[in-house]
């Protein structure tokens, strides 16, 4: 069963401009050396080297997304991103690292992201991006004392850490980054055109996710 999988073609044409998978492409450079990190069944990254020519090594702990991303990218690590065995298997540096809805599903995000370090090039950088728990969507149904894990989204039954705007940019900074861009998708999670608006006023209120570039310090 493929909970992350996706069986459309990853357009991102079709994608409001300010929805997180759009945003984090558009920060690839062309012709970069990518590792993504839980790539899922590789569409992002099939994405980036088709449009963008880039050359991504994916990792992902789901048996079957994994079967279906080694059938896309340049090179598949099949294996859990926290245990060393995995990263072991990396031998070379990186322009990007490239971790999309991936540090809430970690026991130890602040321990993987200080690692990551090490394999990206002198001027390469991370792009992350993770879920807000201080959406209102969350609020509305803490006040009616509801907190219901679901199938996906904020609230997703596998997810183990849970961020606000400032806690996830203190995550990134107490790993060694300096934060260079930081941006939210207020798209998500209901009413697209009213959350836009607000979002401007109350970020950390309508941002549905959070994106973060940044390099190490």
């Amino acid at each position: 069963m493929l909970k992350y999988g996706r069986n459309i073609i990853f357009d991102l044409d079709e994608l409001d401009p300010l929805s997180i998978d759009k945003q984090s492409v558009y920060l690839v450079p062309n012709s970069s050396r990518v590792l993504e990190i839980g790539c899922a069944t590789g569409f992002m990254g099939e994405y980036l080297m088709t449009k963008k020519g880039c050359y991504v090594v994916g990792i992902e702990s789901r048996v079957d997304e994994a079967k279906e991303a080694k059938k896309k990218l340049n090179q598949l690590i099949s294996g859990d991103v926290e245990e060393k065995g995995t990263l072991e298997q990396i031998d070379d540096k990186f322009d990007v690292v490239f971790a999309s809805a991936i540090i809430e599903h970690l026991k130890d995000p602040w321990r993987s992201l200080t690692s990551w370090k090490k394999f990206l090039k002198k001027d390469g950088f991370l792009i992350i991006s993770t879920s807000n728990v201080a959406h209102w969507s969350i609020r509305l149904s803490l006040l009616m004392g509801k907190f219901d894990y679901r199938e996906y989204g904020i609230l997703d039954n596998t997810h183990l850490r849970f961020f606000t705007t400032e806690t996830f940019k203190k995550l990134v900074a107490d790993c060694g980054y300096k934060i260079e861009y930081f941006s939210i998708d207020p798209v998500g999670g209901g009413l697209p055109r009213i959350s836009k608006v607000l979002s401007k006023l109350w970020p950390n209120l309508f941002a549905y996710q959070m994106l973060i570039k940044a390099k190490p310090e």
